[in-house]
């Protein structure tokens, strides 16, 4: 593995091959171990992986602003995150390292929503992962049901069956949302493979090996 930093941020890098997929995940800075771990889940899978970090999870991560109770807001920086990943870490590394293949990128929590949303606001990427995705975020059924995947494209989406047991009213709508957000798939002509996959558990069950069945069914 070999980190890089491009744009002020690290990414940390594994290629196993120049025209293989390439999964563009994105974590913490703090997170090297939880990606050691879905490495070694994924160690015979035939891809590479770029994780680009973030350093504030609920600004990087959310498209735009959103207050979720007292406690808990989200300042809409993922425009930021996005830009930096489409205009400087996609380019630099695949220049870098001659990558010709796929691009699938893929996320956990407010991650995962991310991804969705990058994968529908720009068309660079023919598959998406998202893992226990924040799709309670506020409008984004609204979003989702106003955009189209790009043309042959994989969505994987997976929740846990307790997470729709939160607390907080808003958050425990995401079985709900997630239900639908599949649905959109199902009736979008341009997604050629998809599955919403339910794990046990609730949100912080075993999120590595979440990711981890996600990058492999991306992957047959």
């Amino acid at each position: 593995m070999e980190t890089v930093t491009i744009s002020g941020r690290n990414c940390r890098i594994v290629i196993n091959g120049t025209d293989l997929p390439t999964v563009y995940l994105g974590e913490m800075a703090d997170s090297c171990d939880s990606f050691s771990k879905v490495i070694a889940l994924c160690g015979d899978v035939k891809c590479n992986f770029i994780v680009y970090e973030s350093d504030d999870w609920d600004s990087d991560f959310s498209p735009w602003e959103f207050t979720l109770n007292k406690k808990m807001s989200f300042a809409g920086g993922g425009r930021r995150t996005l830009d930096r990943l489409a205009d400087e870490c996609i380019p630099y590394c695949e220049k870098e390292y001659g990558l010709t293949g796929r691009r699938i990128i893929c996320g956990y929590s407010l991650a995962g929503l991310f991804s969705l949303w990058a994968f529908y606001e720009t068309g660079l990427f023919s598959g998406v992962i998202s893992c226990s995705g924040s799709l309670w975020f506020g409008d984004w059924i609204s979003y989702a049901e106003s955009h189209s995947a790009p043309p042959d494209s994989c969505v994987y989406i997976s929740l846990g069956d307790r997470e729709e047991k939160a607390r907080d009213r808003i958050m425990a709508t995401v079985g709900d949302c997630t239900r639908r957000q599949y649905e959109i798939i199902c009736e979008d002509k341009n997604v050629s493979r998809h599955i919403l996959e339910w794990n046990e558990g609730g949100h912080f069950n075993e999120p590595e090996m979440r990711l981890a069945k996600g990058i492999r069914w991306m992957m047959k």
